[in-house]
């Protein structure tokens, strides 16, 4: 299996610690910081029948974004924390749990939003170099449920503000630690964050990567999370699937919740030009409708709206994450 190098978690703990810093240092500052898109307490949950969305380690080295079956002889909580244990049979082929086989969840609490989970002291039987995406997996994970904004932690019934690691986690964590994080900006102080969704570099059954990127205050992230879609990672091990010589024809149009994308021709897949990339729209439906505004995506071609998925379906017709996410969950079964 792939592993994250010494340079690269040190890189994305610093970029953790700056992020936490900046977001957590007082409620109700105004620190500058804008946090775009899913990242932060406006988050809307994402609401599956059949499974929990959850976040665990992938062989790729990095955080994968995936469903796991419910157990539905315990709370959503429980079955949360139970799907992200090390062994857990409830996970995809390829991926693994970070919190300890022997972690229990003691109890829990939730209360204006705020998660309290009251673990024993065996959950803190980590390697510290796990930590970051350990607590990236929890937080993101139980910010899933509806009801859940902020994380706390307690061990044996005490709170907790500093784990085997560095990260400071008295206040709670939100989504704004971000997760898989990266910077393409100076401006750490007034960076925007932007969720950005890739793809493991399986030949089948890729994941999706979920990516967290600060980015200059003056882009505009809308325009900016389509042209790095289409550009791809820089020096990663993930990968994009979309033609580089794609672009917009016009800006992103938003009207009603529904986001209209219009491309030039080089999004076509096949050569007679009537069929785009399934994952492609996987990627661009699961990252625009991490902006708050956006609950569906729709993709037209120069204009044109007779154009399909590879599975023969319009994709002019508005298609929302929850869709992306069920039918992972039943291919994977």
């Amino acid at each position: 299996m792939k592993k994250i190098t010494v340079k690269q978690v040190l890189s994305m703990s610093l970029v953790m610690v700056a992020i936490y810093f900046i977001v957590g240092m007082s409620e109700g500052e105004d620190t500058g910081l804008n946090s775009v898109g899913s990242v932060g307490d406006s988050y809307q949950a994402n609401e599956l029948e059949e499974g929990h969305v959850i976040y665990v380690a992938h062989d790729s080295g990095y955080v994968v974004k995936t469903v796991a079956s419910i157990d539905s002889e315990v709370s959503e909580v429980e079955s949360v924390f139970s799907a992200l244990l090390v062994g857990s049979d409830r996970l995809p082929e390829s991926t693994r749990g970070l919190i300890p086989a022997g972690a229990v969840l003691r109890s829990y609490h939730i209360e204006d939003d705020v998660l309290t989970l009251n673990v024993s002291e065996s959950f803190s039987y980590y390697m510290p170099s796990d930590e970051e995406q350990l607590l990236s997996s929890l937080v993101w994970s139980m910010t899933e449920l509806e009801q859940v904004e902020r994380v706390y932690l307690q061990i044996e019934g005490e709170p907790v503000h500093n784990l085997n690691g560095s990260s400071d986690i008295g206040r709670g964590l939100t989504r704004s630690v971000g997760i898989n994080l990266e910077m393409d900006t100076t401006f750490v102080q007034e960076a925007q964050m932007v969720m950005l969704y890739f793809l493991t570099s399986d030949s089948e059954g890729a994941m999706l990567v979920p990516v967290t990127r600060l980015v200059s205050p003056h882009v505009d992230v809308m325009e900016y999370a389509v042209s790095s879609l289409v550009r791809g990672p820089v020096g990663a091990t993930y990968i994009s699937v979309f033609n580089h010589r794609t672009t917009l024809i016009d800006s992103p149009h938003l009207e009603n919740g529904i986001l209209t994308l219009n491309f030039c021709s080089q999004l076509f897949y096949n050569q007679e030009q009537t069929q785009v990339s399934t994952q492609a729209l996987r990627q661009l439906v699961m990252t625009m409708t991490e902006f708050d505004e956006v609950y569906e995506v729709s993709v037209i071609i120069e204009g044109s709206v007779r154009v399909f998925d590879e599975g023969g379906n319009p994709v002019v017709v508005p298609v929302g994450r929850d869709v992306i996410l069920e039918q992972e969950f039943i291919e994977r079964q």
